[in-house]
């Protein structure tokens, strides 16, 4: 994508997670826009955003982090990083992601995105999120020098379809489990600390997973293509995320007995 033209550009229809108003990138638009990081709250668009999509690249990364779901119809991958709707534990009250979690390439690639082309499915658009606080009329990094993309900009649109043909991978992954019927619910069982000091089980919801008892009925013949696909690998780093639900649920009960220290002093 050496340049952009001035012709008239599709349009953007669809969701995308907490990208509140994307635009195509265009010369026209956006020549004197461009990239500079904030000082304040720089995770602050994540805040409310609980799961994010992954790759299945990135699960032995994110398994140290977050529990690892398979989410909606699709089976989509995804780390969660919040146990309540519309709150994100990893982002703390300045906006900042606590030090030492991953970021998911969904996020690291933010504020630009890939959008369809339904006229032609092998040209990638690149949009950005108009409304991003990265986003500036006086920017450190802009998007454009003249009429031709920025070094900053191809290097983020290079990342942009690294992560589209991570996107194909996973659907492949998703597609050889489906057709193995792998998927099962799975309870989230969290051990809590009664009053009398006893640790009691208890469960927490639900989420889509790979079944172990299914992994242990398959062939040796089925491991050794698990193993030699890759699919071994994720399906272990997806059981062993497991254990962050505990982790998660710890996170949030420090977050509400910190609001109501804070509304007790208040």
């Amino acid at each position: 994508m050496a340049k952009e033209t001035s012709a008239p550009a599709p349009t953007i229809t669809g969701n995308m997670l907490f990208y509140k108003q994307p635009e195509l990138l265009n010369v026209d638009t956006h020549s004197k826009l461009g990239i500079t990081q904030p000082k304040e709250q720089p995770f602050a668009f994540l805040r409310e955003t609980q799961i994010i999509p992954i790759t299945v690249a990135e699960f032995t990364h994110v398994a140290l982090n977050y529990p690892i779901v398979f989410a909606g119809e699709d089976k989509t991958p995804a780390a969660v990083m919040g146990m309540k709707k519309g709150r994100n534990a990893f982002v703390d009250e300045h906006g900042k992601l606590l030090d030492g979690a991953y970021v998911p390439a969904f996020v690291r690639r933010y504020p630009f995105a890939s959008a369809k082309n339904d006229a032609d499915a092998s040209n990638l658009m690149i949009c950005i999120d108009r409304a991003s606080s990265l986003i500036s009329e006086n920017p450190d990094k802009p998007f454009f020098e003249g009429t031709e993309l920025t070094d900053m900009t191809n290097q983020a649109i290079e990342f942009v379809k690294s992560y589209e043909t991570e996107t194909m991978g996973t659907a492949n992954f998703i597609r050889f489990m489906s057709e193995l019927d792998m998927f099962e619910t799975e309870d989230i069982i969290i051990a809590l600390l009664g009053a009398d000091g006893k640790s009691t089980n208890q469960k927490m919801g639900d989420y889509l997973g790979v079944s172990d008892a299914k992994l242990n009925k398959l062939s040796a013949e089925k491991m050794v293509e698990f193993r030699d696909n890759g699919a071994l690998a994720a399906v272990y780093a997806h059981r062993l995320s497991q254990s962050n639900w505990q982790r998660l649920v710890n996170m949030e009960m420090r977050y509400e007995a910190k609001q109501q220290q804070t509304a007790g002093q208040a």
